[in-house]
C-alpha cells in the first residue's frame, strides 16, 4: 500500500514487535493502548483519513470507535470469518439468540474480548463508511448500499520457494524414511474441533491399516481433542504448539501433504483460512473442503476436495495421495500456479488502493454524517438500560425473575370500614416501632414515595424500575371471595389499554380475610366460600386476565398460582373445572401451588408445579431474643436468622416434581404484628445477592426439565418488611444486587466458576449501604 502512495500506520492489540517476524516493517507499528493514549506517527502530525478495522471484535471495535471519534474520520470494517457462527459454536448453556437479547454488559461478560458482541458488532458495521471481506459469502453481512470489496489474501514470499527437505530436516521432526508427513497448521477452536478430530481419527485408522502416516500440528488447542483420540493416534501426531513465524516454512517444507479438513458449513463457507495461500504456493499437494476458496479450484487438478468432510472421505483422500506420487506433484504444481496468479499481496493491495480512492472521491455529506454517527457510538454502551434504535429483539433473560406484588396501597371501602377512613398499607408502615436495639423501624420509601396505586403513573414507574433491574414480571395477589373482589383497582388499571407493557400473573390469595395482623386471629372480615359453582365462577372471572398478551406463561400455558391449594375442599375437581373452562377459550393452564404452609408435592392436588414461598412457615431457624440488646419488654414475637434460612435453601435437595425456587431480601412484619412480629436478623443485600445468584444458576441447570423461573418475595410488601423498591436504609441497593445476582448467575452457568469473577461479584454486592 505504501508503494501505491498511501501512508500507513498499523495498530495491533499487543506485542507490536511480533510484526517483525514477517520482515522489516517500513511503516510504524503500535499497540492499541499506545495509539489511543498518544499520537499517531503520521508525517503530517495529524490523524488518518480512514481507519480500516480488520475485525469487528470487541477489542478492535472499541479502539476503532475511540480513534474515529478522536480524529473525526470514517472507518471501514473488514470481515474474515462468520463472527456469529464462531460465537454460536463457543457458547455453552445459552443460544446465540439468548445472548443477543441480554443486556450488553451481561453479554460482554460472557464473551472473550477477541469475540464479536452480537449487537455492538452489528452497530459497528452499520456505521462504517465501507466494508471489505476475504470471501464473497461474507458480503451477506454488509449493509445494503454500503461500498464493499472482496479481496483474497496473499502469501508471504518465504513460502514461494521452499526447498525440498533433507533427511536430517525430516528427522528433526521425528520423521523416518518412508513416513508420509501430513501438516495441519493453526489453532483448534470450537468451530473446527470436529474437523480436526476427524484428521486425528484418519491418521489412527490409516496407521492401524499398515500405513506409515505422521501428522505435524502447530497451534494452540482452544477446544480440546478428546483424550481417547489422542491415545488412539499415539506418537503418530507430533504437536508442536505455537511456533515462531520464521520456523513455519521449514515445517511446511518437511510435509508431504497439507491438510485443511472440513466441509461446507456455516463456518467454513464464510472464511478464507490464512494458511491456504501459503499451502497452495508451496508446491505441496493440498486437501481442503469444497468450500470458500475451494469453490474456485478444480478437484483432482489443483487440490483434492472434501465434500462431506467425513472420516471415510478424508482417509480415502490421504490414501490416494500416498498411493499416487505423480498426482501429488501435479496438484502441487497446479496449485502453485493458481496462487502465483491470484493470491499475491500486490494484487490485494491494488484492489484496496482502488477501493480507498473511490471512497475518498465519494466523501460527501453522507460521509460526514457517518463520522458523527461513529462519534456517538464511541460513548459507553454497556449500561443495561442503554439500547440503540436497532437493538431488537427487546432485552430478555434466560431466567425470569418474578416478584410478588401487593395491591393494598390505595383506600377501599372495606378497609375504611374495618380500619378507619383512608386506611392503606402505609398506615401500618409509618407507625411501626423498633423492638430492639438496632431494629430499623419504621422502614420508609424514598424514590416512589407513599404512592397510591390508583394512579397510572405509579404503576408505570414501578414497571420501568423493575424492568431496569432485571425483573421479568409481577405476580399480583388476587383477592377473590365467591365473586367479590378486593383491592382490584391496580390490576384493573394494569389490564387497561394504557396499562404498563410489563408481564404479570396472578396468585389467588384464597385465605379468609381477617384482622390477624394486629393479633385478632379469630375475627374474620371476609370468608372464603367454596360452595358448588364457585369453581366455574372463579375460572370465568379470571379468563380476561389470563388472555391478556402480557400474561406470563409456561410453555404457552397461563401461569396461575394458588396460595393455599390445600384449603380447597376438592382441589383436583377444582383444578379440572378451571382447566375445562379455560380450554373453552383456547387457554391452557399451568397451575402452581404455593408452598406456603408446609405443602410438599403439588401433584396430589392436581397442580402442575409448586413454588417456594419465602420465608417458609416451617422449620424455622429461630434465634433467642435474649441474645439481642435492648429488646422491648412487650416483645412476644420471634426472631429468625436470615443466613441460616438462605443456606438451608441453597443446600435443599432437588425434588422429583416441578418446583420453582424462591427467596426474599428481608422480612419484618412489625408494621402489622407490632410486638408479636416475625423478624429476620442478619439480612443484607450481600446475603440476598448470594442466595439469588445461586437460585438463578440452579434454574438454568434445570431448564431442560422446567421453565427457569425464580420468585422473589416481594416487590412491595412494605408492612412485612420485604421490598425491592428503594427505601431510606438501602436506596436502590437491593435492586442493584438483584441485577448483579441475575447477571452473575447467568455468567456462572455459561462459563463455570471462576475465583477472580467470584471476588469481583462479592466486592460489587458488598459496596452497598448495609452489606
Amino acid at each position: 500500500m505504501q508503494k501505491l502512495g498511501h501512508e500507513c500506520v498499523v495498530l495491533v492489540p499487543n506485542h507490536p514487535e511480533t510484526v517483525k517476524e514477517h520482515g522489516v516493517a517500513t511503516f510504524p507499528v503500535l499497540d492499541l493502548h499506545t495509539a489511543n493514549t498518544g499520537g499517531l506517527p503520521f508525517r503530517s502530525g495529524g490523524g488518518p483519513d480512514y481507519i480500516h478495522a480488520f475485525t469487528p471484535r470487541d477489542h478492535v471495535r472499541i479502539a476503532t470507535e475511540a480513534l474515529a471519534a478522536r480524529f473525526g474520520c470514517p472507518y471501514i470494517v473488514h470481515l474474515e470469518d462468520n463472527e456469529e457462527q464462531i460465537v454460536r459454536d463457543e457458547l455453552r448453556g445459552l443460544t446465540y439468540e439468548e445472548l443477543a437479547s441480554l443486556p450488553e454488559d451481561i453479554g460482554s461478560s460472557l464473551l472473550l474480548p477477541w469475540r464479536s458482541h452480537p449487537r455492538r458488532a452489528s452497530r459497528f458495521i452499520k456505521a462504517a463508511a465501507g466494508f471489505t471481506c476475504l470471501i464473497d459469502r461474507l458480503l451477506e453481512f454488509s449493509p445494503a448500499g454500503m461500498p464493499s470489496l472482496v479481496f483474497w489474501p496473499g502469501f508471504d514470499t518465504e513460502f514461494e520457494n521452499i526447498p525440498r527437505p533433507t533427511a536430517g530436516d525430516r528427522a528433526a521432526f521425528g520423521l523416518n524414511p518412508g513416513d508420509i508427513a501430513l501438516l495441519y497448521s493453526g489453532n483448534v477452536h470450537h468451530s473446527i474441533v470436529d474437523d480436526v478430530s476427524k484428521l486425528y481419527a484418519a491418521v489412527a485408522r490409516l496407521n492401524a491399516g499398515g500405513r506409515r502416516i505422521r501428522l505435524l500440528r502447530t497451534g494452540w488447542d482452544m477446544a480440546p481433542i478428546s483424550s481417547e483420540l489422542r491415545a488412539a493416534v499415539g506418537d503418530a501426531v507430533l504437536e508442536l504448539g505455537f511456533v515462531a513465524r520464521r520456523d513455519v516454512p521449514g515445517i511446511l517444507g518437511a510435509a508431504d501433504i497439507l491438510v485443511q479438513p472440513g466441509r461446507s458449513d456455516l463456518f467454513n463457507d464464510y472464511r478464507f483460512p490464512s494458511k491456504l495461500p501459503e499451502y497452495l504456493v508451496s508446491g505441496r499437494p493440498v486437501i481442503l473442503p469444497d468450500s470458500n476458496i475451494g469453490r474456485e479450484l478444480t478437484d483432482s487438478v489443483h487440490v483434492l476436495k472434501l465434500v462431506s468432510g467425513s472420516l471415510g472421505e478424508l482417509s480415502a483422500a490421504i490414501e490416494r495421495l500416498v498411493d499416487e506420487p505423480a498426482l501429488r506433484v501435479a496438484l502441487g504444481d497446479n496449485a502453485r500456479r493458481f496462487a502465483l496468479a491470484n493470491l499475491t499481496w500486490a494484487k490485494a493491495a491494488k484492489s484496496l488502493d482502488g477501493f480507498y480512492r473511490d471512497l475518498a472521491k465519494a466523501q460527501s455529506r453522507t460521509s460526514r454524517e457517518r463520522a458523527r454517527t461513529q462519534q456517538s457510538l464511541s460513548e459507553p454502551a454497556s449500561s443495561r438500560t442503554q439500547q440503540g434504535p436497532e437493538e431488537s429483539p427487546a432485552v430478555r433473560y434466560p431466567v425470569k425473575l418474578i416478584a410478588h406484588y401487593l395491591p393494598q396501597f390505595h383506600p377501599i371501602p372495606e378497609n375504611d370500614l374495618w380500619w378507619g377512613k383512608g386506611f392503606t398499607e402505609w398506615t401500618n408502615v409509618v407507625r411501626a416501632k423498633p423492638q430492639f436495639a438496632g431494629h430499623r423501624q419504621p422502614r420508609l420509601p424514598t424514590e416512589l414515595g407513599f404512592y397510591d396505586l390508583r394512579v397510572r403513573e405509579v404503576l408505570q414507574q414501578q414497571a420501568d424500575m423493575a424492568r431496569e433491574f432485571g425483573i421479568h414480571g409481577f405476580c399480583f395477589y388476587y383477592y377473590w371471595f365467591a365473586g367479590r373482589r378486593l383491592l382490584e383497582k391496580p390490576l384493573d388499571l394494569w389490564l387497561s389499554t394504557d396499562g404498563p407493557d410489563f408481564p404479570f400473573c396472578i396468585c389467588w390469595a384464597n385465605e379468609n380475610w381477617s384482622r390477624r395482623w394486629d393479633g385478632s386471629d379469630s375475627h374474620i372480615l371476609v370468608a372464603q366460600d367454596y360452595t358448588p359453582g364457585n369453581d366455574e365462577r372463579f375460572a370465568r372471572d379470571i379468563l380476561p386476565i389470563l388472555s391478556d398478551p402480557r400474561y406470563i406463561t409456561v410453555d404457552g400455558a397461563a401461569l396461575l398460582l394458588i396460595y393455599r391449594i390445600s384449603e380447597l375442599p376438592d382441589p383436583i375437581r377444582s383444578v379440572s373445572v378451571w382447566r375445562r373452562i379455560a380450554a373453552e377459550r383456547g387457554i391452557q393452564l399451568h397451575v402452581c401451588a404455593v408452598q406456603s404452609f408446609g405443602l410438599g408435592d403439588p401433584r396430589p392436588y392436581g397442580a402442575d408445579s409448586a413454588v417456594e414461598f419465602s420465608p417458609p412457615h416451617i422449620e424455622r431457624q429461630l434465634v433467642d431474643p435474649n441474645r439481642l440488646r435492648g429488646v422491648s419488654p412487650e416483645f412476644s414475637g420471634y426472631i429468625e436468622d436470615y443466613i441460616s434460612v438462605a443456606l438451608r435453601s441453597i443446600h435443599h435437595a432437588p425434588m422429583d416434581y416441578i418446583r420453582y425456587r424462591g427467596c426474599f431480601p428481608s422480612w419484618d412484619n412489625t408494621p402489622r404484628r407490632k410486638e408479636k412480629a416475625h423478624i429476620f436478623i442478619n439480612d443484607s443485600p450481600k446475603a440476598y445477592g448470594q442466595w439469588l445468584r445461586y437460585l438463578v444458576r440452579e434454574s438454568l441447570l434445570r431448564q431442560d426439565q422446567q421453565e427457569p423461573l425464580v420468585f422473589i418475595n416481594a416487590w412491595n410488601e412494605w408492612a412485612e418488611g420485604t421490598v425491592l423498591e428503594p427505601d431510606e436504609a438501602h436506596g436502590r441497593d437491593l435492586l442493584d444486587v438483584t441485577y448483579l445476582a441475575l447477571k452473575q448467575g447467568i455468567v456462572d452457568h455459561v462459563l463455570g466458576p471462576d475465583q477472580e469473577r467470584e471476588r469481583a461479584f462479592v466486592k460489587a454486592i458488598s459496596r452497598t449501604a448495609r452489606a
